[in-house]
């Protein structure tokens, strides 16, 4: 009778097996959905505004930023966590951002101290 119950839960194992091989599969779709987009041309107006915005920042302020990220533009909002002039760049929370990425940044003001 015990041999019988390790068969029933091999085969109830075996029955759910098929979706861990799926994991990777919803990742890939996911990126395929991804609509790629051409860098756009910033003016000299927007770039300037870009520049000025990033001499008011500080680390631990609060900022939404869109960004050119690999093929695409992305949003991200949150706490500034480094600001590195020399090497122009930013990060927000744990994500590196070129400045040159940068299409808009908006200061959200609520600063957060380290």
């Amino acid at each position: 009778m015990g041999n019988m119950n390790i068969q029933r839960h091999a085969d109830r194992a075996m029955q759910f097996a098929p979706f861990a091989a799926l994991k990777g599969y919803y990742e890939a779709i996911r990126i395929q959905e991804r609509i790629t987009e051409h860098r756009k041309e910033l003016s000299e107006d927007e770039a300037e505004a870009i520049s000025n915005t990033l001499n008011k920042l500080r680390v631990g302020t609060t900022v939404k930023i869109r960004y050119y990220d690999v093929d695409a533009y992305t949003n991200i909002e949150g706490v500034v966590t480094e600001l590195n002039p020399p090497y122009r760049r930013l990060k927000v929370v744990k994500t590196a951002i070129p400045f040159d990425d940068i299409y808009t940044i908006e200061l959200l003001g609520k600063n957060v101290l380290f």
